[in-house]
């Protein structure tokens, strides 16, 4: 073992305890394995200093290079979550030497105890840190704001003596929890940094029993099910094309059968479910502009639409009751408000339970009880809350930081839930090689930055302030310009002027409304001749126009607004999500649901697909610069941002890691020779239970 002079010291906002292993910040407390708990003392040893990857083999793994190179790299992985799940930045304690070693960037000041007062020396100097608190949210979905009021009684009380007890531990991200019905086994998917997901069950009542992997092929499986009897899993399976399928994999033969395909799950949506009497399988389809429930029945292979919901609607969530009569489904829009529906098969009937949520992305039926538990945002907090059918009334049951899907077990009565770490930050790189000419990173999470040319100025969201709000950087300085007004969505920036566009959907209203500002008068004000449930914007070649899609009487068009004249004019109905204009003012868009770009030229009524490769869920990351359409394509080692020309032809302008590149619009033109990257930075995720009484 690694000796140190004192037991005890703080390092920037941490206390670090050798007795126990642990680290404190701020009454929080995260236990180390004895291994990495070794590297961090020798870490401390040495502060700003270079620790090699030999030094940390030698002294800590006992010269084993085979396990000490695997050990460094998960050690000083295991250090970096640790801090974020206290609330630090890693980046301000740790920094890695490439094919060097590591360093610890703060000075350690010994804690020594005399006359039951605790009087701090500095080893070498003091250093004062002062790292604001992460305020964490779910980088999957979507973007967040703060709740409307709803009309169901909602006492606030919260049962705070609950301790959650995490299930899993593993680099990465484990997701999507379904508990087998006797209790004992829990599905669920794990996706390790930079590689697609796959299924595995853990043995819940034997932590020493190793890891069952239940799917090995090249594709990404998540969202599983278990049949009632407990002797099959069914699940979806994503290729690198695009495409979702149903499989029902048999966990004692191994035999796998594709059942349907279509089907969609975004985020970490619990999308699928077996019904309890084995009978169905229910799950979200995409079609065209919505989402819609489906059953499929195992008697005789067919698959038949339950849900209908209208233009603009998606039904992403499901869960059965226990005689499986009934569906609890959750209906979202495309600005994230969402429902919570009870549907009746025998009557095909729907009600709600629940109106104007923000964030539901877990939800799942406890039939012992007759209670539905699903998660929402509360003021920036993320909370269970429970429905109960007997009273109709609506409770919170449980709060974390950045809870994501759930999973109840009626053997054990227990609920599991993921929590998720995440920040993403925003880059400007070259577009002849990737490296990078500015960063962006704050104790916040910032992304979607969008670039002006005129002043070089840069807007984006970020919840620096507590809630997503619209920010400007600035000759290096940082600007709110929105304040507590809503659910802000991604910006555009005019490439002529100081103005913006975004949609906003205002507190009390349930759709987006297009809003036009200004950073050089900091003005913001609602365009009244644009009208609709407006989602996403962007300004012409000249700055004269913008174009946005909106969804109006049930029908999505897509629409140009003259800022000169004041005047919308229709210029295609389709499902147009995002489009972006060219030098000939001719449009590039994608569609809901659809993998791929289109273009549609100036006078011409009939688009052409001239991409197949951009994915779905990547629907906005792509811009028209220097006469191309730049855009970002993955592959399972990548993330390429490729350049295509007017005359067709693709090329590579650069590469980074695979899934290193925020979903949704994360691309944007910058200057002649510069993009702007929102940036995937820690993305982990783990797996916890707690009691349900």
């Amino acid at each position: 073992m690694i000796s140190l002079p004192y037991q005890r010291y703080q390092i920037g906002q941490c206390t670090i305890n050798c007795y126990d292993m642990t680290i404190t910040s701020n009454d929080n407390t995260v236990a180390l394995p004895a291994k990495v708990f070794e590297f961090l003392k020798l870490l401390i040893l040495h502060p700003e200093q270079t620790v090699t990857k030999e030094q940390a083999i030698e002294q800590v793994w006992q010269g084993n290079i085979e396990v000490g190179k695997r050990g460094t790299g998960n050690a000083i992985w295991q250090l970096r979550k640790s801090f974020s799940e206290l609330g630090q930045q890693p980046e301000h304690y740790f920094k890695t030497v490439t094919k060097v070693g590591y360093q610890l960037l703060i000075q350690p000041t010994p804690i020594v105890k005399t006359n039951s007062n605790i009087i701090r020396e500095t080893v070498e100097h003091k250093k004062n840190v002062f790292i604001a608190v992460t305020v964490l949210m779910l980088a999957a979905i979507g973007l967040f704001a703060v709740q409307s009021a709803d009309k169901l009684t909602q006492p606030n009380t919260i049962n705070t003596s609950i301790t959650p007890q995490r299930i899993t531990n593993f680099e990465g991200v484990e997701e999507r929890a379904a508990i087998s019905p006797d209790g004992r086994f829990m599905a669920f998917q794990w996706r390790k940094a930079n590689a697609k997901g796959h299924l595995y069950i853990k043995d819940l009542d034997d932590d020493k029993a190793p890891l069952r992997q239940i799917s090995m092929s090249k594709d990404t499986e998540g969202v599983p099910t278990w049949s009632p009897d407990g002797h099959s899993l069914a699940y979806m399976r994503h290729t690198a094309d695009n495409q979702c399928f149903i499989h029902v994999r048999d966990l004692i033969t191994n035999q796998d059968k594709q059942l349907d395909s279509g089907c969609i799950s975004k985020g970490y949506l619990h999308s699928l479910e077996w019904s309890p009497n084995g009978k169905y399988l229910a799950y979200s389809k995409a079609k065209e502009d919505r989402s819609v429930i489906h059953q499929y029945r195992f008697s005789d292979n067919t698959v038949t639409a339950i849900t209908s919901p209208i233009a603009g609607e998606h039904d992403l969530m499901v869960t059965w009751s226990a005689d499986s009569s009934q569906l609890a489904i959750m209906r979202s829009q495309e600005n994230m408000i969402a429902k919570v529906m009870l549907h009746t098969l025998s009557t095909n009937t729907t009600e709600v339970i629940a109106d104007n949520e923000t964030l539901v992305i877990g939800l799942d039926w406890d039939h012992n009880s007759n209670l539905l538990y699903f998660t929402a945002l509360r003021e920036a907090a993320f909370i269970i809350q429970r429905y109960d059918f007997d009273s109709q009334t609506l409770s919170s049951f449980h709060q974390d930081e950045t809870i994501s899907s759930i999973a109840i077990s009626e053997a054990t009565n227990d609920l599991y839930y993921s929590r998720h770490i995440s920040q993403e930050f925003i880059t400007q790189r070259s577009l002849t090689d990737g490296s990078i000419v500015k960063q962006l990173i704050s104790s916040s999470r910032d992304l979607y930055g969008q670039y002006f040319a005129k002043t070089g100025g840069l807007i984006f969201l970020s919840n620096r302030s507590g809630d997503w709000e619209l920010w400007l950087k600035e000759n290096n300085h940082n600007t709110m310009l929105t304040d507590n007004i809503g659910m802000v969505s991604i910006p555009a920036t005019s490439p002529t002027s100081s103005l913006y566009v975004a949609p906003i959907r205002t507190k009390g209203l349930d759709y987006n409304e297009l809003y036009l500002g200004d950073t050089a008068s900091q003005s913001l004000v609602k365009i009244p001749q644009v009208t609709g449930n407006v989602r996403y914007a962007s300004f012409s070649v000249d700055g004269s126009r913008v174009y946005y899609s909106a969804l109006i009487d049930e029908q999505w068009g897509f629409y140009q607004y003259d800022l000169g004249s004041e005047q919308v004019k229709l210029i295609l109905n389709d499902n147009i999500k995002y489009a972006v204009e060219d030098n000939n003012q001719g449009m590039y868009y994608t569609l809901d649901n659809v993998a791929g770009i289109y273009y549609l030229a100036a006078g011409s009524s009939q688009p052409i697909k001239v991409n197949n490769t951009l994915r779905a869920k990547d629907w906005g990351s792509f811009f028209f610069q220097n006469n191309g359409l730049y855009y970002l394509e993955r592959s399972d080692e990548n993330d390429f941002i490729k350049r295509l020309t007017t005359n067709g032809e693709s090329e590579i302008a650069f590469k980074l890691p695979a899934m290193s590149i925020r979903n949704e619009r994360s691309i944007a033109a910058a200057s002649d020779d510069t993009i702007i990257v929102s940036m995937q930075g820690i993305n982990d995720a783990d797996i916890y239970r707690i009691p349900l009484h």
